[in-house]
């Protein structure tokens, strides 16, 4: 009988009850566990916080009792999240995949990599962040195109999204800026670990080519709103931020460039909404570009049938299902240490147990 993963999801939001959810249905795990942070969370079943059939699983505040559950794994899925927590539940035996940093920590920062790293050889157990971007279409993806090229002069990876349905309010007004003046978004103090993270991605498709960045160089430009403009975390006020635009670009040894781009709006492709427009590429979704001996446009995105809400609810259900399908790669990795996608061999979905022979 195939050997069934014990995990616990720590955090249920957005992304972390996709996940919940993804745990359950897959195969090869078992749900021992979950980690909520609110009073009216806790004591309830899983199933309930999740939308899902009961699970006989009760959620818990308690750090302590999840860890006494010895779970194999664990998807922590916290925002803010907290490096001494990572690093306390690996050094418990535990392995730990997130969507949070650090995909590739190694040079943006080597004081993270040297802690997680030890904690994993304390712990004799791994650690692995995935997701989808960063964790797949900033890293993983380009790397997949690249065996079709020889010689690349530029990949770049942009995501479009109209983000007035996107329901997480940290990642919408912290992370990405939307209603916050120009002036609090330059002073924002998330600038730089931002900046870490998207260099992050860039230095792994580096590694992935053989080579190292020597040049790095950012770039934000805003667009405010010419209303108020109604989103699912309350109104974004008229002369503040509803359009961010960033671009984070590494320049190799040998010349290549690679540009990690977001451009996050709260408007259709129309733009009325806005004080002036900008060419976007595409309504939501992603674009890999490739440029070079061969040219490659690889655009990813929903089917247009669905709706705005479907097509937020369903980009946010990949971060969490790309964490629960990397669990047996990452408990059966060899280690201890940090895996990333340049260690792990290919992550895919999983709808059964049979094994062919070969």
């Amino acid at each position: 009988m195939t050997k069934k993963y014990r995990v616990v999801q720590w955090a249920t939001g957005v992304v972390g009850s996709a996940a919940l959810r993804g745990i359950v249905r897959h195969p090869k795990l078992e749900l021992a566990g979950v980690k909520v942070y609110s009073d009216d969370k806790a004591g309830r079943d899983a199933g309930e916080i999740a939308g899902i059939d009961a699970t006989g699983v009760t959620a818990t505040k308690d750090v302590d009792e999840i860890i006494a559950l010895a779970p194999d794994c664990i998807l922590y899925c916290p925002l803010p999240w907290s490096l001494e927590e990572m690093c306390r539940l690996l050094e418990a035996g535990i392995h730990v995949i997130t969507p949070c940093p650090y995909w590739f920590p190694f040079v943006q920062n080597p004081d993270v990599a040297k802690a997680l790293s030890e904690s994993c050889q304390r712990g004799g157990v791994n650690f692995h962040a995935s997701g989808c971007n960063p964790g797949g279409i900033a890293e993983r993806f380009p790397l997949t195109f690249t065996g079709w090229c020889n010689r690349i002069d530029r990949i770049t990876m942009t995501e479009c999204g109209d983000c007035r349905t996107y329901s997480s309010e940290g990642v919408m007004r912290e992370l990405m800026n939307l209603g916050k003046t120009p002036e609090e978004a330059d002073r924002n103090v998330l600038k730089e670990m931002l900046a870490k993270s998207w260099y992050e991605p860039i230095d792994m498709i580096a590694a992935g080519l053989g080579s190292e960045v020597v040049e790095y160089s950012a770039h934000h430009d805003y667009i405010l709103a010419n209303q108020d403009i109604e989103t699912a975390v309350g109104i974004v006020k008229k002369d503040t931020i509803a359009l961010n635009h960033y671009r984070h670009i590494g320049k190799t040894r040998e010349g290549t460039e690679i540009v990690q781009e977001q451009i996050w709006y709260l408007d259709d492709l129309e733009q009325t909404r806005l004080q002036k427009k900008m060419d976007i590429p595409r309504a939501s979704g992603w674009r890999i570009k490739l440029e070079g001996d061969v040219n490659l446009n690889v655009d990813v995105d929903f089917p247009p049938e669905l709706t705005q809400d479907e097509r937020v609810a369903q980009g946010l259900s990949t971060t969490g299902f790309h964490l629960v399908n990397a669990v047996p790669l990452v408990c059966e990795a060899e280690g201890p240490g940090m895996k990333t996608y340049l260690d792990l061999p290919m992550i895919t979905g999983c709808m059964g147990e049979h094994v062919v022979a070969r």
